[in-house]
């Protein structure tokens, strides 16, 4: 028998710490008792947020006062004293020394938000889909994909017959759900036409999953539809829309039955604007159920008692069976694994078809990114802190020759620096509602249910924050001995000949340096995919979506406008996930996976692919898919049927069913995904496939008249229809170049940028006081303002040299190493890393010359009075 889940262990042995041994059992008892009754009402994992939420109530002294134990203190009133006496001087040394106060505080504040975004984001990743009921025992089937030269591939997603097979065949399953994604969809209500990402599910997925209705019945028959709410509103604003029909262009009308309440789409893995019948799926495949297409996810809901490990025994022999079922000509075994629901998200490892699902690595990454702003911040503070320890030597002495001795001490300078890290806390916090205002970025959330968590972390990682910044000056600076202060032999450690203060600024530096780069490399990339034409044409290519069966006189009309130069037709644009399928040299062979296009041979054209053998696709003006087609380079390869020019004129078979013969090869180019490595793509004829119009035009500087031109042609053939129709190099543009993230990430430079200079200010200033009589004396001796300068910011000028130096070649590292990651790239941009360097290193240097000239301006009369 299996047992009871069990509350947290940690939060157990927490209890028995806070109270006596039988109070302790007693609390323990109750709270274990409620603890099943709330798995029962809100699931495992929210009771044991609650188990843990009890637990550490307890902390607060008006329940542990009446049973508290003889091992646990309180603060007496002594040590109370002595705290707020570390925190007026911490606030009394604040004021003293406002600039550097100002330059620490301003430092860490605008550090800050962008750590607490990403800490909001983990906790978002930790609260994926706990809002179904029984989220406990409902699992998803990964499977592992091994081909038979070796390699792995895993996959979040499941062949689409495996839930039916599963709940049929394995014991212990209540439930099953299949859900196919879609997000290349297109409806339309006859006035406007709007881009959808759908989920095609099985009438299971509504009672495994919590999506309650606010109107209307789930959907069940072929050729309905529910919309979520905001897609309601979209389409019909207050109206009720049940009843009512949207129109697809390829699949016809899907009849409106129901609207969801609205729900946090930023909180589940199934993100969609419509869920539509998997039959629908079925029927716009046209072919019964593929065990070798991995396009669907397999949700399980098992039985009270049944366990994830038992499961996946049963799954392990399973496997075996559905490989007898996919057949001996296959090139690949499948392999499945149940994962707990609890568990996708975040996910450990990467999955391919994973959407809306973050792994840890990229998590990591990310927070690390934005952890490299608080280290900037925090070695401000070390540097400061340390420049001015000499100074503070005096209080150190003192204070020992008192009494006073090194924890104490370490305490009152963690004070400070907690101090610091709090009030940049606060002004972080104001910080962080104008960013909410103002950048809006897709993949950011705001919203999370554990508030109260929430605010514990920050506080928790705020306080780590500030005894971080402030363990190195804290122990540096207890250690000073009154002999040493007194005898004023005292300088701060360094490495080598170069002091740390120097070291900390090149540091910074090349950080700041870095990581500047790292977003101009990244600017470079996205940039050249965004605008890219080489690979294929965009530039001057008007798309339109297809709607019905449209006549050729459309086609012809069009064909009249004068910017119009050539009429092509596709099945899908490029830059779009494309449709999968197979190829082969005989059907008795293992097929190998490829990318299909039908297209018409003035597409190939006006797309300026490259033809290298053979001769593009004839155009035989008929209605029938033509058995020849013309394939890239790699198609070649992988079929290993010689070079180019011998692969003409030889037979392939294309997803099982057709002979086809080779009459072009293309160059390979990047039709889809810049990451992707080069995959087989086949173009055919066929025009029942085409659902995308492709007009040429010459450049032209006014769009919009050309569009109204289009558009008034089409209203005269499709009057009851709105033209859903754009251009291919904005459609690109605006795929590619996300323009609020690089919006964030420029934003994030420039924070990064001003940390280092604040840094530098501080330590010019405080530099620059230190030798304000050497300036004085050396101008008396006769030297000039421009010799004064020089001599001032020398030693700054090496530092930065330095720092540039050691970023220079670790940028062009990182450049090598992020295009190691894109099949397609434009290379390391020199030009686009001189311009980052000479403008960081020009501001620099024009705030070490600005600070050193105003130095040079003193009067020596005021600055050589004797005290």
């Amino acid at each position: 028998m299996n047992k009871p889940p069990r509350p947290p262990r940690w939060a157990t042995y927490l209890l028995h710490g806070l109270c006596p041994p039988r109070r302790a059992e007693e609390l323990e008892g109750d709270l274990d008792e409620l603890f099943q009754q709330r798995i029962g009402e809100v699931g495992l994992h929210r009771a044991r947020w609650r188990y843990i939420r009890d637990v550490l109530s307890l902390l607060r002294p008006s329940l542990l006062k009446p049973h508290q134990p003889y091992y646990l203190t309180y603060p007496t009133p002594a040590n109370t004293v002595m705290l707020q006496n570390y925190v007026k001087i911490a606030w009394r040394n604040l004021l003293k020394h406002k600039l550097f106060s100002f330059i620490n505080i301003l430092g860490l504040s605008l550090a800050i938000p962008s750590a607490l975004m990403a800490l909001i984001q983990i906790v978002n990743y930790y609260e994926y889909d706990t809002f179904h009921s029984d989220s406990d025992r409902i699992v998803r089937v990964i499977t592992d994909e091994k081909q038979k030269n070796g390699e792995i591939a895993n996959w979040a997603s499941s062949p689409e017959p495996l839930a039916k097979y599963l709940q049929k065949n394995l014991t212990g399953i209540d439930n099953s759900a299949t859900i196919v994604r879609d997000a290349d969809w297109s409806l339309s209500n006859g006035i406007k036409t709007k881009g959808i990402h759908a989920i095609h599910a099985d009438a299971s997925f509504f009672q495994l999953f919590n999506f309650p209705l606010e109107k209307g019945a789930y959907t069940a028959e072929p050729n309905t539809i529910v919309l979520s709410h905001e897609t309601s509103q979209w389409f019909f604003k207050d109206a009720n829309p049940i009843g009512n029909s949207l129109e697809h262009p390829a699949y016809g009308s899907f009849k409106i039955v129901g609207v969801l309440k609205p729900f946090n789409q930023q909180k589940t893995q199934f993100r969609t604007d419509v869920i539509v019948p998997l039959a629908n799926y079925a029927l716009a495949n046209g072919k019964p159920a593929n065990w070798t297409a991995l396009s669907a996810h397999t949700f399980l809901k098992i039985a009270p008692g049944k366990t994830v490990a038992t499961l996946n025994k049963q799954l392990s022999e399973t496997s075996a069976e559905i490989d007898k079922l996919i057949g001996p000509t296959s090139n690949t075994k499948l392999f499945f694994k149940a994962q707990p629901l609890s568990d996708i998200s975040p996910s450990k490892d990467v999955l391919e078809n994973d959407p809306y699902v973050q792994d840890l690595g990229s998590i990591y990454v990310n927070l690390a990114f934005q952890l490299i702003m608080i280290l900037l911040a925090s070695l401000n503070y070390i540097n400061l802190t340390l420049a001015r320890s000499v100074s503070r030597s005096r209080e150190v002495g003192v204070r020992k020759v008192m009494g006073a001795t090194k924890p104490q001490l370490i305490l009152q300078f963690l004070t400070e620096s907690t101090l610091i890290s709090y009030i940049s806390l606060g002004i972080g916090l104001l910080l962080l509602l104008l960013i909410k205002s103002q950048v809006h970025v897709s993949w950011l959330t705001w919203d999370v249910d554990h508030l109260g968590y929430l605010i514990l972390l920050f506080l928790v990682f705020n306080l780590i924050l500030g005894l971080a910044a402030g363990f190195s000056p804290s122990i540096i600076l207890s250690s000073y001995q009154p002999v040493s202060v007194l005898k004023r032999a005292l300088s701060p450690g360094g490495f080598g000949k170069m002091g740390l203060r120097k070291s900390l600024i090149v540091i910074q530096f090349s950080i700041a340096l870095v990581y500047i780069f790292f977003i101009g490399h990244a600017y470079h990339q996205i940039d050249y995919m965004a605008n890219d034409n080489e690979n294929y044409q965009r530039a001057n290519v008007y798309t339109i979506n297809l709607a019905g069966n449209l006549t050729n006189r459309f086609a012809t009309d069009v064909g009249t406008v004068k910017e119009v130069q050539q009429v092509g037709y596709t099945s899908l644009n490029f830059g779009i996930s494309p449709t999968r399928s197979s190829i082969k040299n005989r059907k008795n062979e293992a097929a190998r996976p490829a990318f299909y296009y039908a297209v018409d041979p003035a597409f190939i054209n006006m797309m300026q692919l490259k033809v290298v053998a053979g001769t593009n696709l004839i155009d035989r003006h008929s209605t029938l898919p033509s058995p020849m087609v013309v394939v890239n380079q790699k198609t070649v390869e992988d079929l290993r049927i010689g070079s180019e020019r011998e692969a003409i004129g030889k037979l392939i078979v294309v997803n099982d069913t057709l002979s086809a013969t080779i009459i072009g090869v293309v160059a390979n180019f990047c039709h889809y995904d810049y990451e992707r490595k080069i995959e087989p793509v086949v173009f055919q004829y066929n025009p029942s496939l085409f659902k995308v119009m492709c007009l040429k035009t010459s450049p032209v500087a006014d769009r919009k008249s050309l569009e109204s031109a289009i558009e008034g042609l089409w209203k005269r053939h499709n009057p009851y229809l709105s033209l859903n129709a754009s251009w291919l190099d904005t459609d690109m543009y605006d795929r590619y170049y996300p323009y609020e993230y690089m919006q964030l990430a420029g934003l994030e430079s420039i924070v990064i940028f001003v940390i280092a200079i604040l840094g530098l200010i501080g330590i010019l200033v405080y530099s620059l006081e230190k030798r304000t009589k050497e300036i004085s004396i050396r101008k008396v001796m006769g030297a000039t303002s421009a010799e004064v300068i020089q001599l001032m910011s020398t030693d700054f000028v090496k530092l930065l040299a330095i720092a540039a130096g050691i970023a220079i070649p670790a940028g062009i590292a990182i450049a090598l190493y992020m295009n190691s990651y894109l099949i397609f790239n434009n290379g390391v941009s020199y030009l686009t890393m001189l311009f980052l360097l000479l403008a960081v290193i020009g501001v620099a240097l024009g705030t070490v010359g600005f600070f050193s000239w105003k130095a040079a301006q003193t009067n020596p009369a005021t600055t050589l009075k004797v005290d």
